[in-house]
């Protein structure tokens, strides 16, 4: 018998969480400075003293990544569909709670765009300059709303979800590409499955928007999986970015799913080695947990790891995944 759709709804979102907590130290160290430091991070740790953007957090503690998640999760279940202008409002209010502006948390394009809605821009413009992979790392409850609809449907509500910050064909495209790997995942198909439909997705995407090198870029990310061990295919993966301090959606999202193909949708190894590539590193983790969280699930997820998010997070995400499933049966 299958996983329950409420035990992989879980594990998309706890392994969000994890993978963005777990990759949270390492993020903005190069793949060297990463193994100087640590070795291999097999755990959660702290962030280093100088670490220009997650300084102040404590091990376990997931970033802004996995929050806006929550909030694309929450715009969901409140609108009962995917709804720009209630994507929209969360952001902006999140935001303001967060201080969000007065601080580095927040990507460039993520920034531009909350400027710009606050200033009362209109919900069609204001993300038209987002090109980083802003919306590809909190998509993945599009994937899980859209479980059992159409491919068609998915790309809609991507881009609804995308339009209030990363209205652009590369952050689109990367983002149905996560989505749609979230959605086969949920549904039960193998990893190959998985990998090949979010590819073909993303191209289809492409072919909609315009012109996006995320699709051939995964191609290439995927070449790269069969590295004859975990430590080399890193190696090649980390030098396969163009800028690893770019926040790239044509870097972050072809290495996630580099990452998920050559874990084999194993959660633990997925994570583990997305928080050991550097580069944006929380992002990544973000990306490989919701993917692989999707494929093995909640059972599938060390119990340990699913108690360290628990005792640190606001958000009960129990209760979030539930609501959730309720909202994508109706």
């Amino acid at each position: 018998m299958g996983l329950s759709l409420y035990n992989k709804f879980l594990g998309d979102l706890y392994g969000t969480a994890i993978g963005d907590a777990m990759g949270m130290p390492t993020t903005f160290l190069s793949r060297d400075e990463v193994k100087k430091r640590y070795g291999f991070v097999r755990s959660f740790l702290g962030p280093p003293e100088d670490s220009p953007v997650h300084a102040s957090l404590k091990p376990g503690s997931y970033t802004d990544d996995t929050e806006l998640t929550f909030v694309l999760a929450e715009a969901i279940i409140k609108a009962k569909r995917v709804d720009p202008k209630a994507v929209a409002e969360g952001i902006v209010r999140w935001a303001d709670e967060k201080r969000a502006l007065e601080g580095s948390i927040i990507g460039p394009s993520t920034r531009r765009a909350i400027i710009l809605l606050k200033k009362g821009e209109p919900v069609e413009r204001s993300g038209i300059f987002g090109t980083t992979n802003g919306c590809a790392m909190k998509i993945s409850p599009v994937g899980l709303f859209d479980h059992a609809k159409s491919f068609d449907e998915l790309f809609r509500d991507v881009v609804s979800a995308c339009m209030p910050t990363h209205n652009t064909a590369v952050a689109i495209s990367g983002a149905v590409a996560v989505a749609a790997a979230v959605k086969l995942a949920v549904s039960g198909h193998d990893v190959e499955e998985v990998v090949e439909g979010s590819l073909e997705q993303a191209e289809i995407a492409e072919e909609r928007l315009g012109k996006s090198p995320v699709s051939e870029r995964i191609k290439q990310a995927l070449k790269l999986a069969s590295a004859s061990d975990d430590e080399m295919f890193l190696d090649r993966l980390y030098a396969f970015l163009k800028d690893p301090f770019g926040a790239l959606t044509e870097d972050a999202v072809p290495a996630a799913i580099s990452i998920f193909a050559r874990s084999r949708g194993d959660f633990r190894r997925a994570v583990l080695l997305a928080c050991n590539l550097g580069g944006d590193s929380d992002t990544i983790g973000a990306m490989v947990g919701a993917i692989a969280g999707s494929f093995a699930g909640y059972s599938g997820i060390p119990s340990e790891w699913i108690e360290e998010i628990d005792r640190g997070s606001k958000t009960d995400i129990k209760r979030l995944a539930e609501e959730l499933l309720n909202v994508s049966r109706v």
